[in-house]
Parts: structure tokens; C-alpha cells; sequence
């Protein structure tokens, strides 16, 4: 069953800025000398998505 689900603001840009090893980090890589980097990083982009969504409430 395909569920369609409508999202406000869809086709808005979101900037984030991000170091190399984060990108990286979301794109997969492991840097075994910062576990956490991925989650920094994943933290960083829903924060921005978070403000973005706020902006027009």
C-alpha cells in the first residue's frame, strides 16, 4: 500500500554547513577516531530542517 504524505514547504532549500568529515560521515564513512561525528553531523542538519519548518509558524 503506498501512503502519500504531503510535506509543507517541500521544495524549500535548506543550507547546511558542513565540514568534509561530516559529509562524509553522512555519506557513509566511518571515522573510527570520532564515533560521534555522524550524529554531530546528523544533529547539525535537523536542527537546520527544525528552524527552517519554525520560520513560517
Amino acid at each position: 500500500m503506498a501512503v502519500q504524505v504531503a510535506i509543507p514547504q517541500g521544495e524549500k532549500k535548506v543550507t547546511v554547513e558542513l565540514t568534509v568529515k561530516e559529509a562524509m560521515a553522512l555519506g557513509g564513512y566511518r571515522f573510527n577516531d570520532d564515533p560521534h561525528l555522524r550524529t554531530d553531523a546528523r544533529k547539525r542538519v535537523l536542527d537546520s530542517l527544525d528552524k527552517t519548518l519554525l520560520e513560517t509558524h
